[in-house]
């Protein structure tokens, strides 16, 4: 799959806040965490993936965080 368009990511959300009952909280030190990782890594931390009927969206963990 391309890169995502922002439509794509605004129909996703949709898509996952509906599925966990319609609200989900997230704190501000998770969006920055999210955004400046520690290490100053600005790649993705997910890949897509086109199925037979839609996408995976797969979280790749961090190792710093397995330790």
């Amino acid at each position: 799959m391309s890169e995502p368009s922002d439509a794509d990511i605004r129909a996703m959300m949709l898509v996952m806040i509906h599925r966990a009952g319609g609200a989900i909280e997230i704190s501000n030190a998770e969006l920055y965490e999210a955004m400046m990782p520690a290490g100053g890594s600005s790649t993705a931390r997910f890949t897509m993936e086109e199925t037979s009927s839609g996408i995976r969206i797969r979280l790749h963990a961090d190792p710093r965080r397995e330790k």
